[in-house]
Order: structure tokens, then sequence, then C-alpha cells
């Protein structure tokens, strides 16, 4: 099980955003100690893509990376990243941020770029 700070961390969003959204009811949770703690699947529920299974299923515990953070670690403007998405970069939509899973995004650069990018390329996004 997830705690808060662990799926802010995952989606690249605030602690307190993901509190909202539990009060709010829009990301189920259960109580341990007096602190929610929410489940993958209900993670990956809540994020508009595919939903891993399988082999998938680590690459879909790696924290998301942002446009702005993908833009930054290719060196590239946000309007190329946003380019990208268009012609078919997979993302994942949180709550109306657009995210990317890394492994997947490098997957698709390397594809449609014909770029060789290293396994840990965005590990330190």
């Amino acid at each position: 099980m997830l705690t808060v700070k662990q799926v802010a961390d995952h989606w690249q969003l605030r602690p307190e955003t993901i509190r909202r959204y539990i009060s709010d009811g829009e990301l189920p949770s259960i109580k341990l100690r007096d602190r929610h703690r929410v489940e993958w699947p209900d993670v990956w529920a809540l994020e508009d893509g595919t939903f891993p299974r399988g082999a998938r299923l680590d690459r879909y515990r790696l924290p998301l990376m942002s446009k702005r953070q993908l833009a930054r670690r290719l060196n590239v403007s946000i309007k190329t990243a946003e380019r990208w998405i268009d012609a078919g970069l997979p993302t994942r939509s949180v709550f109306g941020s657009v995210r990317m899973n890394r492994e997947d995004a490098r997957e698709w650069l390397m594809a449609e770029l014909d770029v060789d990018l290293p396994e840990d390329f965005f590990d330190h996004v």
C-alpha cells in the first residue's frame, strides 16, 4: 500500500493535492493508524491510459514524468514535447495533468526518432 507522499511522488503532484482527492472521494483509500493508504490498482484506475498487466506492473510503479521534465531532460522545448504527444507519444492523464511513463516515453522516442537512449536515461529527471 502506498502513502499519500508516495502517490504524490508517482503522479508528480503535491501531497496536499492527493489528500484533497481522497477527501473528495475521487481517490479511494483506507486508513491505517490515522494515515491514508492507497493501493496500486486504485492509482492506475485514475490514470487515463492502459491498465498495466503482467510484466508491465513494475514499469507502471515508476514515477510518472511531466512534459516539462521530458523537455528538460532532452533539452527541447515544451512545444516539442507537445508535438511528440500529438504524434503518438504515450501519455497518462492524472486529473487533467499530462504525465508519461518513463519506459513508454523512452521506447517511443527510440522508435520514432531513431535515437539510442540508455535504460536509465530518465532515472534522474
